[in-house]
């Protein structure tokens, strides 16, 4: 009788500890089932949190109570995400200074290359920009990145172009006188300049343009060349008096003078009494050369004679004096051809 009841006993004991156990493992599962399981990655320092519901990464993020996240730090799922357990990385934006030309800002980013930073921020660059370091090396975070924009400004100048005295042989003038028969002038060139700018200081230029705005007018300068080589048929002695209507030398050949004759009056040509010496007479004049009688005058009575000169100034220079002039055995057009006037 002792052996079986110690027998029912045994039995009775290992049926509640086999009750017990099941309880006590019944309820491990359903405690494993209900917990959740987060660990925090933040930039390697890694915080382990349980809990036993799903949260949402940013109520994870404010249980852990982590520093401070940037705008630009990057976290693993998004932080609106609700997730049962795993891992939350935090990739924190390091500083770098940006300078572009003359203006520097400091900036923070997580990417790798120069040039992913640039295009994160907007930046585009030109074929001729320069960026240091280069767009492909790693961002050197806590330093510096330099872009230098190439830039071009165009300008304009106005400079003198120097007259140059050309020197022209004045077959109606005798050998011995000279002056000049037109007036030079500078003229204006026009330069538009192209200027390089490298962070916004100029580092080169060069004139891709010139525009004459105003043409040089060479100073001439008259030399006689004329000879009395021509018996004359007449020589009489006469007070040569200069004249000339232009106040400067003329400029252009277009501010023609017409006399009595219908002809061009230029050096060369001259007024007298038609009634002594008639229109279109070829004349020697000591002093002076040769002359065309082209005009006439009220106060030009017998022995007198004007003078054309081409500026007021050379008329002046001349005045009046008592000179000799010779009547030439040839007509105007036979004179035109013997200096090689056309």
């Amino acid at each position: 009788m002792g052996t079986t009841r110690l027998v029912r006993v045994f039995h009775r004991r290992k049926a509640v500890l086999f009750a017990v156990l099941g309880v006590l493992l019944g309820g491990l599962f359903l405690w494993s089932a209900g917990v959740h399981i987060y660990v925090v990655n933040d930039a390697g320092n890694k915080t382990r949190i349980v809990a036993f519901h799903s949260m949402s990464v940013s109520t994870v993020l404010a249980k852990v109570n982590t520093r401070p996240l940037r705008p630009e730090d990057v976290i693993t799922p998004d932080v609106a995400a609700v997730i049962p357990h795993g891992e939350i990385a935090i990739v924190r934006a390091k500083p770098v200074t940006l300078t572009i030309d003359q203006t520097s800002e400091t900036i923070y980013s997580t990417v790798g290359t120069v040039g992913d930073l640039l295009a994160d921020n907007g930046i585009k660059l030109n074929a001729e920009d320069k960026v240091s370091p280069d767009p492909t090396d790693p961002v050197p975070y806590n330093e510096d990145v330099v872009v230098k924009r190439t830039t071009y400004a165009y300008t304009t100048k106005t400079e003198a172009i120097a007259y140059q005295r050309v020197y022209r042989k004045n077959p109606y003038m005798e050998v011995g006188r000279s002056y000049i028969s037109v007036m030079g002038q500078n003229g204006l060139l026009k330069k538009t300049i192209k200027v390089t700018k490298v962070a916004q200081q100029a580092v080169g230029s060069a004139v891709v343009k010139t525009q004459t705005i105003k043409p040089v007018i060479p100073e001439v300068y008259d030399v006689g060349t004329a000879r009395l080589d021509l018996k004359p048929t007449r020589t009489y002695t006469m007070s040569a008096t200069a004249y000339s209507n232009r106040r400067s030398t003329i400029l252009d050949g277009k501010d023609h003078l017409y006399g009595y004759s219908g002809l061009w009056l230029h050096y060369g040509t001259c007024a007298v009494d038609r009634r002594l010496i008639p229109m279109g007479t070829v004349l020697y004049v000591e002093g002076y050369g040769y002359a065309v009688a082209a005009d006439t005058g009220s106060s030009i009575n017998g022995n007198c004679i004007d003078l054309f000169f081409n500026s007021y100034g050379d008329a002046c220079d001349w005045g009046r004096r008592s000179v000799k002039v010779y009547v030439l055995p040839i007509t105007r057009n036979q004179l035109y051809s013997k200096l090689g006037i056309k």
